[in-house]
């Protein structure tokens, strides 16, 4: 993602975000969110899909957020672009629906964003995580964090005492509440 502060900006912001920086972590959703909704319109034909796939961005922006490493050569907007790009192919491709897209990767998150509009989101932000938040229940709210933090359904099934269908069917309930949530 080209900015003027260059991806040393971005790196930075994902750092602070990696270690719960709320306003940082605001800030890169922003940033994100726009990209993230262009690549599933074009990978998708119906609104239910491009939903689905949005919601797989997030996630993948979130895990790209919680397992960045500034020092293994790619800055932050390359890598999640490939998270982003990779979780949506994935699901994609579970469902049998992919399509093919000519547009480079290197294009996601390449429109600069105003201060106006990142405190505009950031505050719109805070309500779709506080609402979110109200409407999981707590065991899909700690799947939900397994699964971002890139645990897989056995080490998340493990971990809280649950079999991995419990937490197949928890990542689908958290999915269909969200999507209903914020239509």
């Amino acid at each position: 993602m080209d900015s003027p502060q260059g991806a040393a900006f971005y790196d930075g912001l994902a750092l602070r975000a990696g270690n719960d920086d709320g306003d940082a972590y605001s800030e890169l959703f922003s940033a994100f969110l726009p990209s993230i909704r262009r690549l599933a319109g074009i990978y998708t034909v119906s609104a239910a899909d491009r939903d689905d796939l949005v919601s797989e961005g997030i996630l993948g922006l979130m895990n790209a957020v919680a397992t960045f490493e500034p020092g293994r050569g790619a800055s932050f907007s390359t890598y999640a672009g490939r998270c982003i790009n990779n979780r949506m192919l994935t699901a994609l491709k579970k469902s049998a629906k992919i399509k093919r897209s000519e547009e480079p990767l290197d294009e996601i998150g390449s429109k600069e964003v105003s201060p106006e509009k990142i405190i505009i989101d950031r505050e719109a932000l805070s309500e779709i995580f506080s609402e979110a938040s109200q409407t999981l229940s707590p065991t899909e709210n700690r799947v939900l964090g397994m699964y971002i933090a890139g645990a897989d359904y056995a080490e998340i099934a493990d971990r809280l005492g649950i079999d991995r269908k419990a937490v197949d069917n928890a990542l689908s309930r958290l999915r269909r509440k969200l999507r209903r949530k914020f239509r």
